[in-house]
């Protein structure tokens, strides 16, 4: 079986290798210089730090509905399943889904767009995070 695993692993990422290199942005920040933009850069970044509380908080209140789901669907299931005398076989986690339970949040684009707007820079720039040899000779 971990065999099985190895090689479906190994397929990934022999195909994940065939697409090219893979990027990431970074991003660095050069301040305001007027008093009045660093106070509104200030803002911004307080901004964010609630964007990105409001974002978790979404995608934390997600997960425990869809956990309640699927103890309601759980329930209704074992009650029809001993009511037609059949064994119990799946689980509360074999009824939830939580895949649309990780929203992007996009707070990092809105800081930026507000930074800029008080008279700061940023500076964009992409970095090879995997694959990075691939189409260099």
């Amino acid at each position: 079986m971990l065999r099985i695993k190895m090689l479906m692993f190994s397929l990934i990422l022999l195909m994940l290798a065939g697409c090219g290199p893979m990027y990431k942005t970074e991003f660095s920040y050069v301040a305001p210089k007027a008093n009045m933009g660093k106070v509104c850069a200030t803002q911004c970044i307080q901004n964010q730090s609630m964007c990105e509380q409001m974002c978790q908080m979404k995608n934390q209140t997600c997960r425990l509905q869809a956990h309640q789901e699927a103890i309601y669907q759980y329930d209704n299931y074992r009650r029809e399943q001993e009511r037609l005398g059949k064994g119990i076989k799946r689980t509360v986690s074999d009824f939830e889904y939580t895949g649309n339970c990780n929203e992007e949040c996009h707070c990092v684009a809105v800081f930026n767009g507000c930074y800029s707007a008080c008279g700061g820079q940023v500076i964009e720039r992409q970095v090879c995070v995997a694959f990075c040899d691939i189409g260099k000779k």
